[in-house]
């Protein structure tokens, strides 16, 4: 039999009812299939142990809630529904990379939020959209209320990601948020206060034009130790401190393989390198370090905190897992002084208030302090005001990635009292 259907030109078209009964059971095999999987997935995570912690994001994994009506009625367990849905999918890792492979292939530049660059360079998104423009402000003003307070000489370096600098390596068509605003409202916001606010634009945008000298990592978040050091530059010459050329710290290949954050959002992504993580190793001995437990952050395979083993400042075990940026201190700390009795300045005191930015560059000011102690505002508990009144530093640096800084909940913490 067959089935004639007329059209809008007259011509008159046969189709084979046979046909279209194939493609009716082709239909109903893909979708069976489609649900067979999903149901399938969602027994196996019933019926399989959840997973605590994922390697490869270094990130605990979002558990199945329990289900009670407060949670429900709130909204909060359908949302923790669906986050431990995606976090704990079965092969997970697995679908994460067919899925960056394929769209690689598709010649796709922008990944989950991941710009693709020249030469394997990957970028964390960050527009004016992303860019948390008053939660920004805010942050400036509470360190301008903070430091009027203090007896302290105060500093503010917010560090540009990589995609401002290396702008050059970004796909076209990539857009970032706007760096010239961010700095022109510090400049406003301190334009009265006796604050050093720091540019390290144009200092990290001559250094990234130096052949074999990477300021930023391919696949990290972070600027290499190579940046690290332009900053320590960038701040010591603000404070009148003459840093050692780069070479005398004796920066030593400390890792060849080292795959970061970034990489961690698009795995399996075809075509990137491995980093180069240097350490350097010229540095004083007989430090002594304090911390107020071990990191926060810096996690075991099976997700659990533990103290690291520090080789001086480093935690060198660090290199064989995945976080191999947390090599520095072994990660980060609520609270972290490092001591130095042999100093160029011994009685002088310096206090970080950071991110893990600052991991990195200390070891370049180590020599020049007696005394380096860094706060993470995140994980920092106690009375800010007490502190600095126990401490007394000389000298207080407020040193972030500046999108960081932008979306950082925990800098009021500088005002608290208790």
């Amino acid at each position: 039999m067959v089935k004639v259907i007329e059209t809008i030109n007259g011509k008159r078209l046969i189709m084979k009812k046979k046909t279209d009964k194939k493609r009716t059971i082709s239909s109903i095999i893909y979708l069976f299939l489609t649900l067979g999987v999903f149901v399938c997935a969602g027994l196996l995570m019933l019926l399989l142990p959840q997973k605590e912690y994922s390697v490869m994001e270094n990130r605990y994994l979002t558990k199945a809630p329990q289900v009670n009506i407060t949670g429900v009625l709130s909204g909060e367990v359908q949302e923790q529904l669906t986050k431990a849905a995606a976090d704990q999918f079965p092969l997970r890792n697995m679908w994460m990379q067919i899925a960056t492979s394929y769209r690689s292939l598709m010649n796709r530049k922008e990944i989950d939020g991941v710009y693709i660059g020249k030469d394997g360079a990957l970028f964390n998104r960050v527009t004016d959209t992303d860019f948390e423009w008053n939660n920004y402000e805010k942050n400036l003003d509470i360190i301008r209320q903070a430091a009027g307070r203090s007896g302290a000489d105060w500093s503010v370096m917010l560090v540009p990601g990589s995609g401002i600098i290396l702008s050059e390596a970004l796909p076209k068509g990539a857009v970032m948020y706007d760096s010239e605003r961010a700095y022109a409202i510090g400049e406003q916001i301190f334009a009265n206060e006796k604050l050093h606010w720091l540019d390290t634009r144009e200092t990290l945008e001559a250094a990234s034009r130096k052949e074999n000298r990477p300021v930023y990592y391919r696949t990290d978040h972070h600027w290499t130790s190579i940046g690290a050091y332009e900053g320590a530059k960038v701040y010591a010459d603000s404070v009148g401190i003459a840093l050692d050329e780069l070479d005398s710290y004796g920066m030593t290949v400390a890792s060849e393989n080292f795959l970061g954050t970034v990489y961690s959002k698009v795995p399996g992504l075809p075509g990137v390198m491995a980093d180069t993580i240097l350490l350097p190793e010229q540095l004083p001995e007989g430090l002594v370090i304090e911390t107020a437990g071990p990191p926060a952050d810096a996690l075991s395979a099976d997700g659990k905190k533990e103290m690291p083993i520090l080789d001086g400042i480093y935690d060198k075990s660090k290199l064989s897992g995945k976080d191999q940026y947390a090599v520095f201190f072994g990660g980060n700390y609520s609270r972290i002084s490092i001591k130095n009795p042999q100093a160029e300045h011994a009685n002088r005191k310096l206090l970080l208030i950071k991110d893990s930015y600052a991991n990195s560059m200390v070891p370049y000011l180590i020599s020049q302090y007696g005394e380096i102690t860094m706060l993470d505002m995140r994980y920092f508990t106690d009375s800010f005001t007490e502190f600095l009144s126990d401490e007394q530093p000389d000298e207080v640096l407020v040193l972030y990635e500046m999108s960081n800084f932008a979306s950082d909940r925990s800098v009021y913490k500088l005002l608290m009292n208790q």
